[in-house]
């Protein structure tokens, strides 16, 4: 299926819509949009919204949690949100879904 994904800003904060599957082949363009999101530095919170990701493999995993120290050293608010399904049972059973959510486990 691949992968689309779109950003869409409210002030000074920047919401990363994914569609599809992230896997190793579209997890360079999510990992741009995201950074891409983190440089502006009019930005203050980066949401990922995974109400449309299908699928989701270990690379996937990895371009989520890069974003989240990018965000932390540029002292951004990030979080994913809209996880569902198989996606949201794999962050889960990884344990990364607390750290990307902000969620208590």
């Amino acid at each position: 299926m691949g992968v689309s994904v779109s950003t869409q800003r409210r002030d000074q904060t920047v919401t990363v819509g994914v569609a599809g599957e992230i896997d190793l082949a579209a997890g360079a363009a999510v990992e741009a949009a995201i950074m891409a999101a983190l440089a502006d530095q009019d930005v203050d919170t980066v949401v990922v919204d995974l109400t449309e990701v299908t699928f989701l493999d270990s690379s996937g995993i990895s371009v989520l949690l890069k974003a989240r120290r990018a965000a932390d050293d540029r002292a951004v608010t990030y979080r994913a949100v809209g996880a569902d399904g198989i996606v949201r049972k794999v962050l889960e059973l990884t344990g990364v879904w607390p750290l990307l959510s902000g969620e208590s486990g």
